[in-house]
């Protein structure tokens, strides 16, 4: 009998790192394919801080390069040289792929769209895809049978309904095809939070704990250095971790932390000459709209805003947040949940309070860092007690989720800058597509054909892995 167990224990483990793996590639895949010109060619800012770090040798962004057009708008001068009003995070991470790319013959001025694709293919688009895997484990532990979901003969139903609401029904959808920086940062920490949980939920050997510890350290440094934006969700999943207790693990993972926020300091003490002096600081006279400000009108403006955001581009957002009330009490009241909460209102809080909204912007892309853990309130559904409301839930959860991914998926194709600023991006979008604006998808091709053999076989695993769950033991 313990040997059937142990059998049937490493044959779960093993289908779960095998869906895993398809979810990831899946994901990529996708992400990859929608890659477009018009991202490309909009948010070339990203690709000019590359080059620079990576020929020129230097932070500072005195030069073009081809289809160069709209970083002037967020480049400030300090002492004599141009500099981005945003976190090295972006810049640094594509220049390690940019850097093998130009040792294999690329480079943006023989071929931009080809060699910035791929920058961000292996940027951006991965940290994504590894975030909605990362996702997934969260859900699942969050509705793990442990926790009371017995009544529920699919436990997998929930957390993937979650998980693909997140991959494709939030902005981050949207902007999986630019190497921007508050994408990067939010995949970032959905990773370390998901590390975070098993520290505290799963009994691991010594050495998987420190690789852990150390990791989720390293990515909420990494998330610091690539965005300030989620800055209060980092220090709150850093009280999470000293929540813990597990002070053995203290040391590797603080030596993450700063091995996350090292090339931070490294590029303020070079560029400004002081390494806590951040690019928004140095740039202050030129970006004010992103301190924090209290101010009741602008609070007001700023709510109103970002609700009608939510209706109009990811309903889905509401939805999962409806989905977390229904978690049971003793879910609720445990400390990962409790810090999941409070990741989403500390994001709240502060995008409330800056007078900036997000120029031409393709949706509510500063809630881009509690756009996961709002879904996650969809895995919470599975607790509901009858059939019948699971079923109303789930319709709630595919209607807003359809739309959402509309939505969205018209934002990944078509471009992420939605300017004039004001305007419904995703109308001016979808007349641009219909009218065949001239967009190219360098990758597409080539991904196109994985992407539905990575489909069919994730889609195939889920259903041999519920018709698994559903039989009589």
């Amino acid at each position: 009998m313990n040997l059937l167990k142990t059998g049937s224990t490493t044959f779960s483990r093993l289908s779960s790192a095998r869906l895993g793996v398809l979810l990831f590639l899946l994901l990529w895949f996708a992400y990859g394919a929608a890659i477009n010109s018009s991202n490309l060619l909009d948010f070339d800012l990203q690709q000019v801080g590359v080059e620079a770090m990576v020929e020129r040798h230097h932070f500072y962004l005195e030069h073009e390069i081809p289809h160069h057009r709209q970083s002037k708008g967020d480049v400030f001068t300090y002492e004599g040289h141009n500099y981005a009003a945003k976190q090295p995070g972006q810049f640094m991470v594509g220049a390690l792929v940019y850097f093998l790319l130009h040792m294999l013959g690329l480079s943006y001025v023989n071929n931009y769209l080809l060699t910035s694709a791929l920058v961000t293919f292996f940027t951006t688009s991965f940290v994504l895809a590894a975030s909605g895997v990362a996702f997934l484990g969260i859900a699942r532990e969050l509705t793990a049978d442990g926790h009371g979901i017995l009544h529920s003969r699919r436990p997998l139903l929930w957390p993937l309904a979650a998980t693909l609401s997140y991959a494709f029904a939030t902005t981050a959808f949207s902007y999986s095809g630019i190497a921007h920086h508050d994408v990067l940062a939010s995949g970032y920490l959905v990773i370390a939070f998901y590390l975070l949980l098993q520290l505290s939920r799963q009994s691991t050997s010594k050495r998987l704990a420190y690789i852990k510890a150390g990791g989720a350290g390293l990515l909420l440094g990494l998330t610091i250095t690539t965005s300030m934006l989620p800055f209060f969700m980092v220090v709150l999943c850093t009280v999470y971790f000293l929540y813990l207790r597990r002070w053995q693990l203290l040391p590797v993972f603080l030596a993450g932390l700063f091995a996350g926020v090292l090339p931070l300091f490294v590029y303020d003490a070079v560029s400004f000459g002081n390494p806590l002096l951040l690019p928004n600081v140095a740039g202050s006279s030129m970006f004010p709209d992103t301190f924090f400000h209290f101010d009741a009108r602008n609070f007001g403006d700023k709510l109103a805003f970002y609700a009608s955001s939510v209706v109009a581009y990811l309903p889905v957002f509401a939805v999962g947040l409806l989905g977390l009330s229904y978690y049971p009490r003793q879910v609720r009241r445990s400390p990962e949940f409790l810090t999941l909460l409070a990741l989403i209102v500390a994001l709240a809080v502060f995008v409330l309070n800056i007078k900036s909204d997000g120029d031409c912007q393709f949706g509510p892309r500063y809630l881009l860092p509690a756009m996961p853990f709002a879904c996650l309130g969809i895995a919470g559904f599975a607790y509901l007690s009858s059939a019948s409301e699971r079923r109303l839930a789930g319709l709630a959860v595919i209607l807003a989720g359809a739309f959402s991914f509309v939505v969205n998926l018209v934002g990944a194709l078509g471009g992420a800058m939605g300017c004039p600023h004001g305007q419904n991006a995703f109308w001016n979008n979808l007349a641009l597509i219909r009218q065949a604006g001239g967009r190219s998808y360098p990758l597409a091709l080539w991904l196109l054909l994985p992407l539905l053999a990575c489909t069919a076989l994730f889609l195939k695993d889920v259903a041999a892995w519920r018709k698994a769950k559903s039989s009589p033991a």
